[in-house]
């Protein structure tokens, strides 16, 4: 390890020895540092960001959406804040996943209208890059079935229905789960429909994707109801069944799989969900929906300190700085409701911290309540229109338009100069968009869809 003051000294004396190539060194370093902040920064938000704290328009309205839901809007100081509140009996809450695949992304409107839902708000966290973008990072269970496995710990939200009333726990779990082999010994499974690391077993089932996306490093076992109908070795990409799933394995796991499991032997999965507060294990194995989030906001009224938010893998730049944030409570009388917290502006990174979160929920009536994922992804959609920004009415008056329609000799002239004057940056910008496969335009998502995501809450009502 070096001595921090050695290099300091160092540096000094061979800036004093050579001043003329440290200056030419230090101005190409700036340099370099001026292009990369050019291109990553977008200088054109810094504007929106100051902007939107002069907002003068205060204001707090709640409407009913249906019977048993309503929607509270309050904007104060740049920043709008969403609350879906939803009683038990008035609607069914269930998790969706982008493109009803394991993998990929899909806009918040495009989930709402293709499932026809009442409202929508963007869940959990998910893998925003590579092979892999979409898929879910954190517990995911759809209908009774496990698409992700819960991370590091976190708190999640399990919602089921129980005589026409919806039923909501939130708390820390973990999932373990194991694979019975044939001798009676048990190999344990580290995850599912996700990528597979070093010496891991991990677990696909049919709605991650055709295939399993594997590396030729590992072996692949095949199982059909609960009997292994193929192994295949050093391959990977394995094709997965509709009616099974896979076992891959790397590794260590992949020498105990070749070695205890043959064609035609039968295998079992067992799993046990194992939350914080003890004693529930067979609660929390009844839910038939569970997303995950993070971190726990409240439990039973009381908020947990900073500490709690960086065991489950939050530090400190992620809960004391003011993000965008979506998140859920719950009330006494098991009533829930949905939260966003974002600028008045699309793409504006306002927000709040996490502890004050907290005690917002408190004062909303919440005795439990979790984060969800925030930033751009953060977004509500009721009845097929965005809620979590400002809209902004483009609309021409009429007399400007009879105005304009009366002198069309003075558009021509307008567009024929248009030709005649450079092309904005803007129109430069959406002409040089980056084409995919087939020449087809990859078209930018306008600024209220927001950051596509990888799965929803949908409330559909009743009535």
């Amino acid at each position: 390890m070096f001595d921090i003051a050695y290099l300091g000294r160092r540096c000094f004396r061979l800036i004093k020895r050579y001043p003329r190539t440290s200056t030419v060194v230090s101005l190409l370093v700036v340099f370099c540092i001026g292009i990369w902040v050019g291109r990553e920064v977008q200088f054109s938000k810094i504007t929106d960001y100051f902007r939107s704290y002069t907002d003068p328009e205060r204001s707090d309205v709640t409407k009913s959406v249906v019977d048993g839901i309503t929607h509270r809007q309050i904007l104060d100081n740049g920043v709008l804040t969403n609350i879906l509140a939803i009683s038990p009996d008035a609607a069914d809450i269930r998790p969706y996943r982008a493109l009803n695949a394991g993998i990929g992304t899909e806009s918040l409107m495009s989930l709402a209208r293709r499932h026809k839902a009442l409202a929508a708000i963007n869940g959990g966290f998910f893998e925003m890059a590579g092979t892999f973008r979409g898929e879910s990072v954190g517990a995911l269970k759809i209908d009774g079935e496990w698409v992700s496995e819960p991370e590091q710990g976190r708190a999640v939200i399990g919602v089921r229905t129980v005589n026409g009333k919806i039923e909501a726990y939130i708390d820390r779990i973990a999932l373990r789960q194991e694979l019975l082999l044939p001798n009676g010994s048990t190999l344990p499974i580290d995850g599912m429909n996700r990528s597979r690391g070093r010496n891991e077993l991990v677990l696909y089932r049919p709605h991650f994707h055709p295939v399993t996306l594997t590396m030729p490093d590992g072996v692949e076992v095949v199982v059909k109801n609960g009997k292994v109908t193929g192994i295949f070795d050093k391959q990977g990409s394995s094709r997965i069944p509709t009616d099974g799933y896979i076992l891959s394995a790397s590794g260590k796991k992949r020498h105990t799989l070749l070695t205890h499991i043959a064609e035609g032997d039968a295998v079992e999965i067992r799993e046990m969900v194992i939350p914080e507060r003890v004693g529930d294990s067979n609660l929390w194995a009844s839910f038939t929906h569970i997303i995950g989030g993070g971190p726990l906001l409240l439990r039973d009224g009381i908020a947990p300190s900073t500490q709690a938010y960086e065991r489950e893998g939050f530090d400190q730049a992620f809960h004391s700085f003011w993000h965008p944030r979506t998140a859920v409570g719950k009330k006494a009388d098991g009533s829930l409701f949905f939260v966003t917290i974002t600028a008045t502006e699309a793409g504006v990174r306002r927000g709040v911290m996490l502890p004050r979160l907290a005690e917002l929920f408190l004062e909303w009536g919440a005795t439990d309540a979790l984060n969800l994922d925030g930033g751009h992804s953060s977004m509500l959609v009721i009845r097929d229109k965005v809620v979590s920004t400002k809209q902004k009415n483009a609309a021409k008056p009429e007399s400007i338009k009879q105005k304009d329609a009366t002198k069309p000799e003075v558009k021509e002239k307008s567009k024929s100069s248009a030709r005649d004057k450079p092309q904005s940056q803007r129109t430069r910008a959406e002409r040089n968009v980056k084409t995919a496969r087939g020449n087809r335009r990859v078209r930018p998502m306008p600024r209220q869809q927001g950051r596509a995501i990888s799965d929803a809450i949908l409330i559909f009502s009743k009535l």
